[in-house]
């Protein structure tokens, strides 16, 4: 019987190669995991989604004035977005989704939070709003945060 004994090629091979995997381990931090108020996870963002709020009117510090979550079909639609956290330049998006999956609007905002701050996003239709179910979703630098469902009536 003939006795297999690596050669130093495939020994070198062997160890570069766990030295690589090492390194690139050591070299990768975990971004911490945010749950945020809707349940959804939020990770690698040192800003997160504190809160959404809708309705009809904002006040002058973006804070939504009487909360609602259905809407008439000419009404103009206000998100109020509370985010906690701090970056030097973070990217707020709103999604606006009709039931059937079509994106009726899409904003984006970039933030520079140093604490609690609230951001203001709107859709109007002039010729009105399709009845039905809707849903906004709002992201922080292209990972969903938070999303809120909301009715036209």
């Amino acid at each position: 019987m003939r006795s297999v004994m690596p050669n130093r090629s495939t020994t070198r091979a062997a160890v570069f190669s766990l030295a690589l995997l090492a390194v690139g381990a050591c070299g990768r931090k975990e971004q911490p995991a945010t749950e945020t108020s809707s349940g959804a996870i939020a990770t690698g963002s040192a800003v997160q989604v504190a809160d959404v709020t809708l309705g009809r009117s904002v006040s002058g510090d973006k804070r939504v004035m009487n909360a609602t979550d259905t809407f008439s079909t000419r009404d103009t639609i206000f998100a109020s977005v509370h985010t906690t956290g701090a970056s030097p330049n973070a990217v707020l998006v709103t999604r606006w989704i009709f039931q059937d999956g079509q994106v009726v609007n899409e904003n984006s905002e970039n933030i520079s939070p140093t604490g609690d701050a609230y951001s203001e996003f709107h859709v109007s239709k002039p010729s009105g709003w399709p009845p039905g179910r809707y849903t906004v979703k709002v992201l922080v630098n292209g990972q969903e945060a938070s999303s809120k469902e909301f009715t036209v009536r």
